[in-house]
């Protein structure tokens, strides 16, 4: 790096030389030399000025962008969570819940203002925690209305915007005041939710006017004009989100000739298409003339705005000893002066101007070698001091985000393993569930005519049928135990042990027996008596026996009914008894179930099914199919055969169903007993 001198400039000599100058040719050329210096002098502040507003603006733009940037793109990567996205379309998940509300927390540590807001779109439950933890174990901190106007903000935002938005606005809940930075959580074209965090308001325009003195101060403003940031607080534009256009306090406020309005609007528009990288504008902004530098922020959308004072920043006492020396140099060399101007002035500011341009466009190595111990060297000296800054922070940043991508896309990798392992083990598991349901073959020999509905709600599930037929005749039996998914999976395996194990060793011609017995075994199986009250598993069951020679079909029932049907007639339905087996405060000795004889004449159907189908939610309102919903359908389809039936069934299941989720696990079996089929 080449070294920059920041000696203060030496006046003294200079002062002499203008002294004898003046005594010597005060008559003739005082006059003369005067009115030059008075024009040059002009000039130099005027440029000087609007160089200055320039440097400004982009100076204030360069820090106020990298900490927003950072933010922004924390808020980004928060709201592109995959974990996130999946609990927003299950908040009341526990462990979901607990993990998500997990990851919140790691983002807030790693926000600027250590707080964090996030929004369920589903549910409208705005979630916060802000830097003293307070909200910790009460995240849930309301929940968003429509009707409510502090609540608009959100709305609004989900309306109009179509990635991020950065919103000024008082938050009456959490009674702070911040600049939001509002990300929509979405999947493909669905909008989730929102998430983000805030910057305190009164900190962030501290830290934005920081730099500012008497004759220098910043603004900030969107592309609509809103004023986002100033000295003044009461220019302020709150929640401009939620507000149409007439209601915004924009920079117009500021201004009082609308020509200079319309100037203005015109060069911001020309800065948000990216025709200039910065723009300088003489403007009266509080009925006081100033130089007017914008410079945009695509990344944000907002403008910074450097109004400078050149009284203030350049004044004319400032330039008075160089009087002297124009003076001078008019009068006894007219080539020395030009050379010497062009030296000390044009040619730095050139040089200046060239490294600024350069530093705009991204190259920080363009560093200015201006060699000279005035006002135009320190203020070279400055610039670039602030270059290198500027460029060691950047690279910082960029090492930081380039660590943080290279974490997280390793923990998706590992994530994405540890799914792929579960979800090849439930395959695994549901061939072997499969395996242990009665084969086609089966079925076609104990039945005249069948179908079929087995539908778990996950890969495995917790609801299956048994079937078992010898020379006497055939045990049906339909089962739903407790839970779901692979815990339901595991009470199925064991419930069909038990099974078999009672058809090989007992008469299994009364369902009532079947049951009881059942009910014992799956009680020894478990343990129940050992097991503390928090373990409590059984099942509901529904049992049919019939015998190839005789004309009755016996069934018994565990909280399964039984339905019927002849031809032309109604569906009839035998209720089972409403008592569960399996659970430890069912007592074993029990004659609470009781037998049903059906006579199985030609064209009767049977009926089973869980409580699946019954408890399908959908509809306008979400309520179940239904039992009465349900016996409906079976008897339009009445006389039909039974693939037609089932085709039916699943039609209007699935019509009632539309979009929503399957609740439970399903299974529905519909039968015409078969006569001397083994």
């Amino acid at each position: 790096m080449p070294a920059l001198s920041s000696a203060r400039p030496r006046f003294s000599g200079l002062q002499r030389q203008f002294l004898l100058l003046i005594v010597s040719i005060y008559l003739l050329t005082g006059a003369v030399a005067l009115a030059l210096f008075a024009w040059g002098i002009h000039g130099v502040i005027r440029q000087l000025g609007e160089e200055f507003a320039t440097q400004y603006a982009l100076r204030q733009k360069d820090r106020l962008l990298a900490p927003i940037q950072r933010e922004l793109a924390l808020s980004r990567h928060l709201a592109d969570s995959p974990l996130l996205k999946r609990w927003a379309r299950d908040e009341e998940d526990p462990a979901l819940k607990a993990a998500a509300l997990a990851e919140l927390d790691n983002y807030r540590r790693h926000f600027a203002d250590h707080s964090y807001f996030f929004v369920v779109g589903q549910s409208r439950h705005y979630y916060h925690n802000n830097a003293a933890d307070e909200y910790r174990g009460r995240e849930l901190r309301h929940t968003l209305d429509a009707a409510s106007p502090e609540d608009q903000w959100y709305f609004a935002t989900l309306a109009k915007v179509t990635d991020f938005d950065l919103n000024v606005d008082y938050d009456a809940p959490l009674d702070v005041t911040k600049v939001w930075i509002n990300v929509l959580v979405r999947e493909g074209t669905e909008k989730l939710g929102l998430g983000g965090t805030g910057l305190e308001l009164d900190g962030f325009i501290k830290a934005v006017l920081s730099e500012d003195r008497p004759g220098v101060s910043t603004l900030l403003v969107d592309r609509a004009g809103s004023i986002k940031a100033y000295h003044d607080r009461s220019y302020i534009d709150l929640n401009t989100v939620a507000k149409n256009a007439a209601e915004r306090r924009t920079i117009d406020r500021l201004l009082v000739s609308p020509q200079e309005q319309a100037a203005l609007r015109g060069q911001l528009d020309q800065l948000s298409r990216g025709q200039a990288p910065v723009t300088v504008l003489p403007l009266t902004v509080e009925n006081q003339p100033v130089w007017v530098a914008m410079a945009y922020l695509p990344e944000i959308q907002w403008f910074v705005i450097a109004l400078v004072d050149t009284a203030h920043v350049y004044s004319v006492w400032r330039f008075m000893p160089f009087a002297g020396l124009l003076a001078l140099s008019l009068l006894a060399l007219a080539a020395a002066v030009a050379t010497l101007i062009n030296r000390l002035v044009l040619n730095p500011l050139i040089r200046l101007r060239q490294s600024t341009q350069a530093v705009a466009a991204g190259d920080y190595g363009q560093l200015a070698m201006v060699e000279a111990h005035n006002e135009i060297g320190e203020l070279t000296s400055d610039f670039n001091a602030m270059t290198l800054t500027i460029q060691q922070y950047t690279g910082h940043l960029e090492t930081l985000v380039d660590e943080r991508t290279r974490q997280l896309r390793q923990t998706h990798q590992e994530l994405a393993d540890t799914h792929r392992q579960v979800l090849d083990s439930i395959q695994y598991a549901q061939l072997l569930q499969q395996a242990m349901l009665p084969t086609p073959e089966m079925l076609a020999r104990a039945f005249a005519d069948y179908f079929m509905i087995w539908r778990p709600r996950d890969l495995v599930g917790g609801d299956f049928y048994y079937c078992r037929i010898d020379e006497r005749g055939c045990l049906l039996a339909l089962v739903d135990c407790t839970g779901h998914g692979v815990p339901g999976a595991f009470m199925t395996m064991a419930v069909n042990a038990a099974l078999n194990h009672i058809a090989s060793v007992m008469d299994i011609t009364d369902p009532v027996l079947v049951l009881q017995a059942l009910h014992r075994e799956m009680q020894a199986i478990l343990h129940q008596d050992d097991m503390g009250e928090s373990f409590e598993n059984g099942f509901d069951a529904g049992v049919c026996y019939w015998a190839w020679n005789e004309p009755l079909l016996y069934f018994a029932g565990a909280r399964i009914d039984l339905y019927y049907q002849d031809p032309a007639t109604p569906t009839t339905l035998i209720r089972g008894n409403r008592t569960s087996l399996g659970y430890r405060q069912t007592d074993p000795d029990w004659t609470l179930f009781s037998r049903h004889d059906l006579e199985r004449i030609p064209g009767r159907t049977f009926y089973l099914t869980t409580d699946g189908l019954l408890d399908q939610a959908g509809g306008l309102k979400g309520h179940g199919f239904s039992r009465r919903r349900f016996q409906d359908v079976l008897q339009q389809g009445n006389g039909q055969p039974l693939p037609e039936q089932q085709a039916a069934l699943e039609q209007a299941l699935a019509a009632w169903q539309g979009e929503r989720p399957q609740r439970d696990d399903i299974a529905v079996i519909g039968f015409r007993p078969g006569v001397g089929r083994c």
